[in-house]
C-alpha cells in the first residue's frame, strides 16, 4: 500500500491563494496559545532560518522580521481533505486520510489498471502537483506502518521490499509506533526500552507483562511490519470514534472541564471532514462504578451544546467520588447535524463563527463568550 505525505500542505493551500507569499517564511499561529501567542507550524523556509513551532510570535518576528504568521482556517482544510480524496479515488476505491496532509491508499490489485505499484505511486504523486499544486512524499510496502515511515523521504517514494520491513523499521523509536500508548511508552521507557529493535524479538507474552496484552500484540504486529490491513472504502467516512481519558489523579466532576474537552474533539473531527450526529459519554468513579450518557446533537451553537452536555454530565454524576476515566464513543457523519447558527443560511459562515469562538475560548477562557439572542 501506498502512503503519502504532503508535509507543507497548510503552506501550498496559503501559496495558491496569497501568490506574494511565495518564497516568505510562513508559520501558523497555535490556535490554543494563551496571552502569549506562539507558532503552531513552520514551513521549510523558516526551519532554515532557525524558528521552530512553540516559539513566540514577537520573539519569532524579531529573529525572522520576513516571516508571515497565518491564522488557522478550518473550512479551507475540509476542502483540502476533500481535494485529497478525490485524487486518490481516481487510482483506488480502499484508502484512508490520516493526520492532515497525509492519505493511504491501497494499490494492490490495480496493476491491469496503472501499471506497477511503483510506477502508479509516482503518478499519483505527479498528478497531485500537475493537477492541485500540492509536492508530496510516498512510502511504498506491505505494512502501513512502514509505508508511512518510508513517506518521510523527500521529494520521491520509497519503496520498502517485501521481507525487509523489521530491519527498515528497527533504528526508528518506539513513539513511531501508533498502537504504543503514551503511558505504555514512558514504562518501556522505565525499562530501557526505547527503538523498535528492542521489541522485535520480544513475544506477545513478554511484552504483554510491561504494557496491557491487547496493546503489545499490536505493537508488535507493527513493529514486524506484519500490520498488512486492508484499507476501508475511501469514499466511506469512519461512523464511529472512541475517545478515553484517564484522569491522573482522579478528579472531581467540577475540575474536568468536560465542555471545553467536547468542543476541542467536535473541531478536530471536522478538520478530518466529519460531523458529529450523536455521541455516548462514559465514566468510572475510583470504585471503577460505570456510568453512561447518550447525547443527541442538537440545534444551535456548539459551545452552548457542549455547555448543556456538561450539564447534563454534572446532573447525572451524583455520587460523591472522584472520577478516573472518561470515554467518549461518537456517531459521525459526512454533514452537519445541526442547523445554522443564527439562523445563518450558509454553513461555512456558521464554522468560521464557530472556529473564532474556540480560538477565543482557548485563549481568554469560556467567560469570555456570551450566548447571541
Amino acid at each position: 500500500m501506498l502512503a503519502l505525505w504532503l508535509p507543507e500542505l497548510p503552506f501550498q493551500i496559503a501559496r495558491l491563494q496569497e501568490p506574494g507569499l511565495s518564497g516568505r517564511p510562513l508559520a501558523f499561529r497555535s490556535p490554543e496559545a494563551g496571552r502569549t501567542p506562539r507558532l503552531w507550524m513552520v514551513d521549510r523556509t523558516a526551519r532554515r532560518a532557525g524558528l521552530e513551532a512553540g516559539l513566540p510570535v514577537d520573539v519569532a518576528l524579531h529573529q525572522d522580521p520576513g516571516l508571515v504568521v497565518l491564522d488557522p482556517a478550518p473550512t479551507t482544510w475540509m476542502e483540502a481533505r476533500t481535494a485529497l480524496t478525490h485524487s486518490l479515488l481516481t487510482y483506488s476505491p480502499l484508502g484512508r486520510l490520516g493526520r492532515f496532509g497525509e492519505g493511504f491508499v491501497d494499490l494492490r490489485g490495480t496493476e491491469r489498471l496503472h501499471g506497477p505499484e511503483l510506477d502508479a505511486a509516482e503518478r499519483i504523486r505527479r498528478d497531485l502537483r500537475r493537477n492541485v499544486g500540492w509536492d508530496a512524499h510516498g512510502g511504498l510496502s506491505s505494512s502501513l506502518t512502514a509505508s508511512r515511515l518510508a513517506a518521510k523521504a523527500e521529494d520521491q517514494v520509497r519503496l520498502v521490499q517485501h521481507g525487509t520491513e523489521g530491519s527498515f523499521l528497527a533504528p526508528f523509536s518506539l513513539g513511531a509506533l501508533p498502537a504504543l500508548e503514551a503511558r505504555s511508552r514512558e514504562r518501556l521507557s522505565h525499562f530501557g526500552l526505547h527503538r523498535i529493535a528492542q521489541v522485535q524479538p520480544m513475544d506477545t507474552f513478554a511484552l504483554g507483562r510491561l504494557i496491557p496484552p491487547a496493546e503489545a500484540f499490536q505493537v508488535l504486529r507493527q513493529a514486524n511490519g506484519q500490520d498488512e490491513e486492508r484499507l476501508p472504502a475511501l469514499e466511506v467516512d469512519h461512523r464511529t470514534e472512541s475517545v478515553r481519558r484517564v484522569v491522573i489523579p482522579p478528579a472531581h466532576k467540577h475540575e474536568l472541564g468536560v465542555a471545553t474537552w467536547i468542543w476541542g474533539l467536535v473541531w478536530d473531527w471536522r478538520l478530518d471532514g466529519r460531523h458529529l450526529h450523536r455521541l455516548q459519554l462514559a465514566w468510572w468513579d475510583v470504585d471503577d462504578a460505570h456510568h453512561v450518557l447518550k447525547v443527541a446533537m442538537t440545534p444551535g451553537d456548539l459551545w452552548g451544546w457542549s455547555q448543556d452536555v456538561e450539564l447534563r454530565f454534572m446532573a447525572e454524576a451524583t455520587r460523591r467520588v472522584l472520577i478516573q476515566r472518561l470515554e467518549i464513543e461518537a456517531w459521525l457523519g459526512p454533514d452537519p447535524a445541526s442547523v445554522a447558527l443564527l439562523l445563518e443560511e450558509d454553513t461555512r459562515k456558521r464554522m468560521a463563527l464557530e472556529a473564532t469562538a474556540l480560538r477565543l475560548q482557548r485563549r481568554f477562557g469560556h467567560q469570555v463568550l456570551r450566548r447571541g439572542a
